[in-house]
């Protein structure tokens, strides 16, 4: 294991811009399926890293159990500084945290790199819906208790956790419908097997530009700018905050020169002007932190979840 972490450093510490002749690559694991919000955003940011890395990146879809397949594929890698994960937050932490999901992973398991971006929240429904506040879903869904089709891309994940929310506040019990990601989500809403989800802003706001989705409500503190129009669910009476964390780990036992060079490259491909004009242009917001303030924030959001989880395991609603 050590001899290849040695093997892999030349390449890391070649001259930005070289290309690996050898037939190495970084393989990028994503760990849902094409064409949500992780997939894209690792998808915008592969060809900026490979120039600061100088090799190949591939992009590798792990789909399957709410992202614990591809994360646990992450954290068995070789910490050779060849294979890196493109993971979700909450859903990493809440995956380990959630005892009968068996992770096999905690966050121990893994060598933070960068925090990417966060991603706020949204309820939408299909454009056709009747629905066109957050208190016509909650009148349809009173009318309807355990009926009402609400879904989200991965069980414990941030829409997972702001659905039940809205629930204990306006007590109402949704049918809720879990997925592997946002990709078959979406298709479920439009496709009317849901009446309603829970997507990323970056997700929601392309599907309302095509004109295929209508959001209901932002689960931020202000109006995105990436939704325009669109009212906060605190102002409708909701104070429900929440969103998509997405960041860059590598498996535990990297070696410190491998994950500094690493953490590196990822700075400089995420804060290139290239990639920041990239990612404004899918509304998703770069919000960067380094491997230390993303270590901190991921223990931080730990202690926070561990007496929810343990609350929602012993109520049967994690499931």
């Amino acid at each position: 294991m050590r001899r290849r972490a040695t093997l892999a450093l030349p390449l890391l510490l070649a001259a930005r811009g070289a290309r690996a002749q050898d037939g190495r690559r970084l393989e990028l694991i994503v760990p849902y399926p094409p064409g949500g919000g992780n997939d894209i955003g690792a998808r915008a940011l592969a060809p900026a890293l490979e120039r600061e890395l100088g090799m190949p990146v591939v992009v590798l879809n792990r789909p399957g159990a709410g992202s614990q397949i591809g994360m646990a594929q992450v954290a068995r890698a070789r910490p050779d500084g060849l294979t890196i994960g493109y993971g979700l937050w909450p859903q990493t932490t809440t995956l380990y945290l959630d005892a009968s999901r068996q992770a096999g992973f905690t966050r121990e398991s893994f060598t933070p790199l960068a925090l990417h971006v966060t991603d706020p929240g949204a309820i939408t429904v299909r454009a056709d819906s009747p629905l066109r506040s957050l208190a016509d879903l909650v009148a349809a869904s009173r009318a309807r208790p355990d009926d009402f089709r609400m879904s989200d891309n991965g069980q414990l994940g941030h829409e997972h956790l702001a659905s039940i929310r809205l629930q204990r506040m306006a007590g109402l019990r949704f049918n809720q419908v879990h997925f592997n990601g946002a990709g078959p989500a979406l298709t479920a809403l439009l496709g009317g097997q849901t009446e309603a989800a829970i997507f990323a802003v970056g997700t929601a706001s392309g599907q309302m530009r095509q004109g295929a989705v209508r959001a209901l409500a932002v689960l931020s503190a202000e109006e995105s700018p990436f939704l325009p129009g669109v009212p906060t669910a605190r102002a409708q009476g909701f104070d429900i905050i929440a969103g998509s964390t997405r960041a860059f780990v590598a498996p535990a036992g990297l070696p410190p020169d491998l994950r500094d060079r690493l953490a590196s490259a990822l700075q400089r491909a995420i804060t290139s002007p290239e990639h920041e004009e990239r990612m404004r242009a899918l509304s998703i917001p770069i919000t960067y932190r380094g491997a230390d303030a993303f270590a901190a924030y991921w223990a931080e959001e730990e202690r926070l979840l561990r007496p929810l989880i343990a609350e929602l395991t012993r109520e049967g609603r994690s499931q």
